[in-house]
């Protein structure tokens, strides 16, 4: 009877009721693992997977990716911000560009096991293109090659708030339509200067001229409006997935111009 007696004492003794307690609240009372902010590693292991998905999919140079958690939010950032350099733009290739995306709803588990970075949803979201001259000079001569066509010389310069152009092109590539609008303009080619301004809507671009000299001729306003109307030297800027953005602001810079929403 002493040695049952001693047994059961064991079994319900302080000690041991106070470790079953402790097992119990740990399991049905704490938060799943899942939600807690991942330890330093485990960012830096996202961000390493995440700039590579995104280099799987969009041509660039070079990508970085930062990211901070969300505490207490499975599957959202508090923050993802992606760097690229020399990313292809459709028919343009950006020198630089920036997106940063607030509370930003991204699977990670399928960035895990997929290798795709997925981002459904977000707060706030802020992006920054930079285009060189020698960006837009390059842009003018593969869709010259495009069109078949040919140019002695074109250089960009930028002048804020105008982008300035100088210009030797043969007449012979110039269209009949254009050719007959600068009818007081003579010559086997056409030779001058331009400065325009480049505006942005939803993604697209427009080249407003403010001043073009043919030839030693000033190009009458009129003439220039008419111009504009018939002929635009950019296309929009697409977006790339996964990213979400809209292009409406432009701003000549000394070595850039700067494209954000």
């Amino acid at each position: 009877m002493e040695k049952l007696s001693g047994i059961k004492k064991d079994r319900f003794s302080p000690p041991s009721f106070f470790i079953l307690f402790f097992f119990f609240f740990f399991f049905f009372f704490l938060p799943p693992f899942s939600y807690a902010e991942p330890p330093g590693d485990s960012v830096k292991s996202l961000e390493n997977e995440a700039s590579k998905a995104i280099a799987r999919s969009i041509p660039c140079k070079k990508v970085e990716v930062q990211i901070e958690m969300a505490k207490g939010k499975a599957n959202t950032l508090k923050s993802l911000a992606v760097k690229f350099e020399g990313i292809v733009l459709g028919e343009m290739a950006a020198d630089h560009m920036t997106l940063l995306y607030e509370d930003a709803a991204v699977d990670l588990l399928r960035l895990k096991q997929s290798k795709e970075l997925n981002l459904s949803s977000y707060s706030r979201g802020k992006v920054g293109i930079l285009i060189s001259a020698e960006a837009i000079e390059r842009y003018l001569g593969n869709k010259a090659k495009q069109l078949n066509k040919s140019y002695n010389k074109i250089s960009i310069k930028f002048s804020p708030p105008y982008v300035e152009c100088l210009f030797d092109v043969p007449a012979s590539e110039i269209s009949p339509d254009t050719l007959k609008l600068l009818n007081i303009v003579k010559g086997t080619k056409l030779e001058g200067y331009a400065a325009f301004q480049i505006k942005a809507k939803n993604n697209e671009l427009y080249a407003l001229s403010s001043k073009v000299i043919v030839n030693h001729f000033l190009i009458p306003e009129l003439i220039l409006k008419e111009l504009q109307t018939k002929f635009n030297p950019f296309e929009g800027i697409p977006v790339v997935k996964p990213f979400q953005y809209t292009i409406n602001t432009v701003t000549v810079q000394n070595k850039y111009i700067y494209l954000t929403n």
